[in-house]
């Protein structure tokens, strides 16, 4: 998913992780975000990380979530969203209070 492939039609999306995480108690500062698509893991990011998926042409669901297997209650933020052949960017990012936000940036 992280390679393009020419003999598909695919929109390469990627995602920016911007700030560091609040600390929980098996949360650090450098707490990675797992990035998955459509239910598969596709890079684990750490702060000012970024990757680049292609995704073929159609609609998807884009999630962050924490590596903490405890934490993982309620830890993520999904958007659905349509690759229509046209570069997308996104940004995610965890509040103060642990919550997680994504939003298109282009």
């Amino acid at each position: 998913m992280v390679t393009p492939d020419a003999s598909k039609k695919q929109t390469p999306v990627t995602v920016t992780r911007l700030k560091a995480g609040f600390y929980w108690k098996c949360q650090r500062w450098n707490l990675q975000f797992v990035v998955n698509v459509d239910g598969q893991d596709v890079a684990m990011l750490r702060q000012n990380q970024f990757v680049t998926a292609y995704l073929e042409n159609g609609l998807h669901k884009l999630r962050v979530s924490n590596d903490c297997s405890v934490m993982s209650l309620g830890m993520r933020k999904s958007l659905d969203i349509v690759a229509d052949g046209t570069p997308q960017e996104y940004a995610t990012e965890v509040g103060f209070w642990g919550q997680y936000r994504m939003w298109r940036t282009k």
